[in-house]
């Protein structure tokens, strides 16, 4: 009789199944300290790192063609182009399997951490690692043999590295809470991390100042400031991984725990997600925003304001342009929120990109004036809010849109990772387009080089129309995505399910407000017990009486209660 072998759940019986690994938020609705350690500032660690990285990887590689060849060897700055441009279309095409990987990792994942948490902290160590050795060796000491260790490194980040960083990005927030309030709050604050925050750190002081007044003369910074920023983010990454909590995967695992998810069918997987309008609407967006941003990479700006605003000459002008253009982002990151939720994030959005449009025909008319490029900047950057705070939450919906009418909570199937990555396979003839572009035209940017007029209407056109083309696509589809008026019964059914899916276990089911509430008062017991005891450690080591102690301390809280009720 032949036994059928019963495989073991990836990661199911070791580290991540030991209690010490267990996320700190315990509560079943996302608390303050989980918003604020967990979404806003533990993401900071891998955002600074992956946008380090993105800002100065491809203006690193320009530098490193300069130091070896020479602006005078026009031949060889054309190859490193081509080079670089099939380099990083190698790198796309490989992540593809890689997105393959992440979903067939995530789906044969049992840990009592989740399916992403564990995978985002080995993979986040990963990018770290790889981010470092990058920038390593700059100048001219290791001859031609340098490139094969570089382009190397540059396809492992982009395959092994940053992969899954980017899924689990985009995808936590559907795992986190099955609220669509709290659901955008968490997209909120995750990318107010991401923009804002790190903004503000990159945007500013590395672009603005640290590039054009250091590494731009000292090739040797590069690993100095990418070793610096790798220790500031991991203290951060483990503090992003233990206050997250995938709370919609352990309800799925509840409700359907009849459900095998390895062996749904795949057919039934893309069916099931390529069927759901909203999800096909959404993934059409994001592949035509990925293409935008693999082809502009993340130096476009920088040489903008070099050589078209008169950057070479006065350095001042990454300021002032960073300055003016980013007061959006600052300040209309407090007002997004209030305003999606008055407007609705799909109208918000919508609304956004015609402005992205709009400002980004403004600096293109006038590409080489200083006024009309602050103006245009600071429209296009307005239009950039909805995308840049909320729009992702759309996706987040979109996925309990597809669990609603399928049954099947998707996320980190395979069905997924196949879409991702025959997006990502679209985005590799894309990437690096810019950098590769202004090197085939026989440009390289070093001190004292001037581009020709044919680089200046290359560069002028990267910066400004491809987005004016995504902000054209978004404005056009986006007005079919309605899913959010359909979230109270979407929501209402998802409930329902996993109450019957109790009921029918023989177990009690507690309604969520109930089960709040008995989550507090649990919490607030285990708070108590862990204060009394370091009380009365701290009494015994101070000679101090804990009846005395202890008093204080409840007439302090009583005085602080009553001040409230006041």
């Amino acid at each position: 009789m032949k036994t059928e072998t019963k495989h073991r759940p990836l990661l199911s019986g070791g580290l991540f199944d030991k209690p010490f690994m267990d996320s700190k938020a315990t509560t079943q609705t996302v608390s303050t300290k989980e918003w604020v350690l967990g979404h806003l500032i533990g993401p900071l660690g891998l955002i600074f790192v992956v946008n380090t990285i993105a800002a100065l990887v491809e203006k690193f590689f320009t530098q490193q063609t300069g130091a070896m060849y020479g602006v005078g060897n026009i031949a060889m700055i054309q190859q490193m182009g081509g080079i670089y441009e099939i380099v990083m279309t190698v790198a796309k095409i490989l992540a593809m399997g890689t997105g393959l990987l992440n979903g067939w990792l995530i789906q044969h994942t049992e840990s009592r951490q989740g399916k992403m948490r564990p995978w985002y902290l080995i993979f986040g160590f990963l990018s770290i690692i790889i981010g470092c050795l990058i920038f390593l060796f700059p100048g001219n000491s290791m001859g031609e043999s340098y490139w094969y260790y570089f382009f190397f490194l540059l396809i492992c980040y982009h395959t092994v590295g940053s992969s899954y960083f980017y899924l689990f990005r985009d995808t936590i927030c559907s795992l986190t809470s099955r609220d669509p309030k709290e659901k955008a709050k968490i997209q909120f604050i995750r990318k107010m991390s991401w923009t804002l925050l790190s903004g503000i750190v990159i945007g500013m002081v590395f672009n603005m100042v640290l590039l054009p007044m250091w590494l731009e003369k000292d090739i040797n910074g590069y690993p100095i400031l990418m070793i610096i920023i790798s220790i500031l983010a991991i203290p951060l990454l483990l503090l992003e991984y233990f206050y997250t909590r995938e709370r919609v995967t352990e309800d799925v695992a509840v409700e359907y725990e009849h459900l095998d998810e390895t062996k749904i069918p795949l057919k039934a997987q893309l069916k099931a997600l390529l069927s759901n309008k909203y999800y096909l609407i959404l993934i059409i967006i994001a592949t035509v925003s990925g293409i935008v941003d693999n082809y502009k990479g993340g130096n476009v700006q920088y040489f903008y304001i070099k050589f078209l605003l008169g950057g070479a000459e006065n350095p001042l002008m990454y300021t002032i342009y960073q300055m003016v253009t980013g007061i959006p982002l600052g300040i209309g990151a407090f007002a997004i929120y209030p305003l999606a939720k008055k407007v609705g994030i799909k109208n918000l959005t919508v609304g956004g990109y015609a402005l992205v449009l709009v400002g980004s025909i403004v600096g293109y008319l006038f590409p080489d004036q200083l006024v009309p490029a602050l103006v245009g900047g600071f429209i296009r950057n307005i239009g950039w809010l909805p995308n840049a705070y909320i729009f992702a939450t759309l996706l987040c919906y979109a996925y309990d849109s597809v669990e609603y009418r399928s049954h099947m909570r998707l996320e980190g199937m395979m069905g997924v990772a196949i879409i991702t990555a025959i997006q990502w396979l679209i985005y590799a003839p894309f990437a690096g387009g810019f950098e590769a572009g202004i090197l085939k035209l026989g440009f390289v940017d070093a001190q004292g080089i001037t581009p020709g007029a044919d680089v200046i209407r290359f560069m002028n056109a990267s910066f400004y129309l491809f987005d004016a083309v995504l902000a054209a696509v978004i404005v056009i589809m986006l007005p079919f995505v309605d899913v959010e008026k359909h979230l109270p019964e979407i929501n209402a059914e998802l409930l329902e399910r996993k109450k019957q899916a109790v009921l029918a276990r023989g177990e009690t089911w507690i309604e969520p407000a109930e089960q709040e509430r008995l989550d507090a008062e649990e919490a607030e017991r285990i708070h108590e017990e862990n204060r009394i005891a370091d009380l009365k450690a701290k009494c015994a080591r101070k000679g101090l009486d804990f009846d005395t102690e202890n008093a204080k301390y409840l007439e302090k809280q009583a005085k602080k209660a009553a001040k409230k009720k006041k």
